[in-house]
């Protein structure tokens, strides 16, 4: 399906008025969150939550690109870990949504970032220093553990970074390590949103997201072995699922 120069063009506008408002928002978002370090946690996710209605709502109105959540039932009501398929910026916004408290695991080098990096660390995410092999694990586990235990939900991108549609990247051992010796369950996340705002990508395309999240998967009698294994079955059947041909076919894949 060929999409005209014209409409290009018209999107790409749609999309600028969009990073226009966005940027500035999340550096002031992120400017607060940091000079709010010793304030009450509910004070950051207050602000937090509201950059992520701003955002939502401007790709809604700017861009035309709306969301449609599935499985809303199967959320466990204490602490848990998501793991989700990440393919665009859109899922990193949306999620803290749905899930509150979150708490995000990230390389170390970004909490040095200015303004980014310190409000990551203002939202208590857990740094590792991804080089240190099993001593960067238990430190996972450690503070993971200590998270979920006071109620924090976290939260892992099991590719470890976005990954085009149609494609795949291993799934990373960490969250199914995590679950299989905190024993909290896994929370399997699949969306589609790559197909609509791909990665390294200014425009964003309009139509509807699906995101679906799946039941509770519960590590007793697994090891992580088969707990990863479980994931990303789910994660990759479910998103095949819901993939928008149409959407592809624009974004210039070949479909059989």
């Amino acid at each position: 399906m060929r999409v005209s120069k014209l409409y290009k063009f018209w999107l790409t506008l749609r999309s600028t008025l969009f990073w226009i408002g966005f940027l500035p928002a999340t550096l002031l978002a992120a400017l607060m969150v940091s000079a709010l370090f010793f304030a009450p946690l509910i004070v950051r996710i207050s602000i937090i939550k509201l950059w992520i209605e701003y955002s939502l709502g401007s790709l809604r109105i700017i861009c035309g690109l709306k969301y449609q959540i599935e499985g809303l039932e199967n959320i466990p009501e204490h602490g848990f870990i998501i793991m989700s398929k990440h393919s665009s910026t859109w899922e990193a916004i949306a999620l803290q949504k749905f899930f509150d408290p979150m708490i995000w695991v990230v390389k170390r080098e970004l909490i040095w970032i200015p303004l980014f990096g310190w409000a990551l660390r203002a939202m208590n995410a857990i740094a590792l220093n991804r080089g240190t092999g099993r001593k960067a694990i238990n430190q996972l586990i450690s503070e993971s553990k200590q998270r979920m235990d006071q109620g924090r939900i976290l939260m892992l991108f099991p590719e470890g970074t976005r990954v085009p549609p149609m494609q795949q990247k291993p799934f990373k051992m960490g969250g199914a390590i995590v679950s299989e010796k905190t024993g909290y369950a896994i929370l399997p996340i699949a969306h589609n949103a790559g197909e609509f705002w791909p990665r390294h990508s200014w425009i964003k395309w309009p139509g509807t997201i699906r995101m679906v999240i799946g039941k509770p998967i519960d590590p007793q009698l697994r090891n992580a072995d088969e707990i990863i294994g479980v994931v990303r079955e789910w994660i990759s059947a479910t998103c095949d699922e819901i993939s928008d041909r149409q959407q592809l076919e624009k974004l210039g894949f070949r479909l059989k």
